[in-house]
């Protein structure tokens, strides 16, 4: 009996001791810089309730997106489904887009799956990684080797795997992490140049005709200067201080006039050091909505946007009754295509600013591209009509599952 005590009290102090060298390790090693991140507020379960009344159901999404997008860890960036006709065979892209393995990096963090996590970051950091500590735009199923990338590819993977880290990542996560931010940021803390395009008009002596005109210069794009990454690498010394302030004080610049709710496409900096902002990208004399909804998100989700800006915006958009591709400088409208892919931007300004109006006519926008055959595989996913064919766009079901789900930020 005795014998039989002494046994049992070794097993526990061994027990004890095994715990206490994993907590240690757990805590030295693997989340010894664990990050101090500060989110915004997205509202609650009622705005899931919203979307449920126009068939947009997360839950459903998710099953479909897994199974018509998803092919190992990654996501694909797009799938056309087949078409009716006998030749009509599904188009799986076979392209993988960073941006779309940052939504399904989020959405594993956000749910808690840390294995799925675990092996996406190591399928991203064998693929899609570069020597010099970037990270390509995008992979291919067929091998295609292309280390291109920008700074939006960029920041939108940093913050996902900022994200990662604290939840799960190690010391080669961080080291990984650190190297990126020397990539896109300088050593004051801004977000480094790259080479932009914009459209101006222009007219030559011999054609006084005004017509567009492409021109490249080196700048950045303001929809890329995420405010609340900023702060947060700020705060946990990643960045020097004042970056935060430095990068507000050029986005609140960038707003084109006190009455457009829209903002510039980008700035560079001049010889003398001043900021110049650049307004219009692909077409001359109009703002992009789409890169301006981009700030506004940036500037919402640190309580930075303007109440008037915000307000003629929704007001644009409900009396537009679509979201159009620019806004006129020169006749104060909207026009252009719609931009169907934006509308997930919308939703989740509109939970930014907990705005249920502006989510649930937003909702009602995107509701006749739900998918509602119930012999269809991809039911409830969120459909682009191209020439009576439907594609799948990765990016855009993600990003509508994670918002209606409340998982966005995470």
């Amino acid at each position: 009996m005795k014998k039989r005590a002494i046994v049992i009290i070794g097993v526990a102090a061994a027990a004890a001791v095994l715990l206490a060298l994993y907590l240690i390790y757990i805590n030295v090693f693997v989340n010894k810089h664990r990050f101090d991140l500060t989110h915004a507020k997205t509202g609650g379960s009622e705005y899931r309730n919203i979307a449920a009344e126009y068939s947009i159901m997360p839950s459903y999404m998710w099953r479909r997106i897994a199974n018509i997008l998803q092919e190992d860890e990654f996501i694909m960036s797009d799938h056309l489904l087949e078409g009716r006709l006998a030749y009509q065979d599904a188009e799986p892209s076979g392209k993988y887009l960073l941006t779309d393995q940052s939504l399904l990096l989020l959405k594993h963090i956000a749910a808690g799956e840390r294995s799925d996590a675990v092996k996406l970051v190591k399928r991203i950091n064998r693929d899609m990684h570069n020597d010099d500590g970037s990270y390509r735009h995008a992979s291919y199923k067929d091998g295609t080797a292309d280390p291109s990338y920008s700074n939006t590819d960029e920041i939108i993977f940093l913050e996902a795997y900022v994200e990662y880290y604290s939840a799960y990542g190690g010391s080669d996560d961080l080291e990984n992490i650190k190297r990126l931010i020397g990539v896109v940021f300088d050593e004051k803390g801004a977000l480094k140049p790259e080479k932009l395009h914009s459209t101006t008009y222009a007219s030559t002596e011999e054609n006084l005709e005004q017509k567009e005109s492409t021109f490249d210069f080196t700048g950045v794009k303001i929809s890329d200067i995420d405010l609340e990454l900023i702060s947060n690498l700020e705060k946990n010394k990643l960045l020097p201080e004042g970056s935060y302030d430095n990068a507000l004080k050029i986005v609140q610049g960038a707003q084109v006039s006190a009455d457009t709710p829209y903002y510039a496409y980008a700035y560079s900096v001049s010889d003398t050091g001043e900021i110049v902002y650049i307004y219009s990208g692909g077409s001359a004399g109009a703002i992009s909505v789409a890169e301006s909804l981009k700030t506004m998100i940036n500037l919402a989700q640190t309580g930075q946007l303007p109440d008037a800006v915000y307000y003629q915006f929704k007001s644009n958009l409900i009396n537009d009754g679509i979201l159009y591709e620019y806004y006129y400088l020169t006749t104060g409208v909207s026009g252009g295509k719609e931009i169907q892919g934006a509308y997930s931007d919308t939703l989740l300004l509109a939970r930014y600013k907990e705005d249920k109006d502006l989510y649930r006519t937003v909702c009602a926008m995107i509701s006749p591209r739900v998918a509602t055959n119930k012999q269809s595989k991809a039911i409830y996913l969120i459909f682009r009509d191209e020439n009576n064919r439907f594609r799948f766009y990765g990016e855009e079901n993600l990003k509508i599952y994670l918002i209606i789900s409340g998982m966005f930020s995470v």
